[in-house]
């Protein structure tokens, strides 16, 4: 309903700002179909094809359908993203795709010290071959 309002004043800015709140909320109850279609129908808002919000969240959407982690935080991690209402900000970085697994930052330094070397893939493998438990 805001999102109509915002339409029949011509406030079309926030009426992008509104699809991506939109779309963050389906996502996060894991309805693609809900959200692509609010994308879809956002076509019809003047300008909204070319903007920079409709470049995100095709991103967004392509991310979350091809259960790619990496590429759903990196828009959500973006200024877009991080500079909406606090709740739809949380609500980005908290999104996770089903079948994509938890992005993990890396736990290793950037500058190594001189005597430490970063473990090799065997080491990785050994560590986890009795099982998880």
């Amino acid at each position: 309903k805001e999102k109509n309002i915002y339409k029949e004043i011509e406030n079309y800015p926030t009426c992008y700002k509104k699809t991506i709140a939109q779309v963050l909320v389906h996502l996060h109850r894991n309805d693609y179909v809900a959200a692509e279609r609010c994308v879809r129908e956002s076509y019809s808002i003047p300008g909204f094809s070319g903007s920079e919000d409709c470049a995100a969240l095709e991103q967004l959407l392509e991310g979350y359908d091809q259960q790619d982690q990496d590429q759903v935080s990196e828009v959500c991690n973006s200024p877009l993203f991080k500079y909406m209402d606090n709740d739809y900000a949380k609500l980005g970085l908290s999104l996770v795709v089903p079948g994509g697994g938890i992005k993990k930052k890396s736990a290793a330094p950037q500058a190594k010290s001189e005597g430490a070397t970063a473990p090799t893939a065997e080491e990785d493998e050994d560590e986890y071959a009795g099982g998880l438990c």
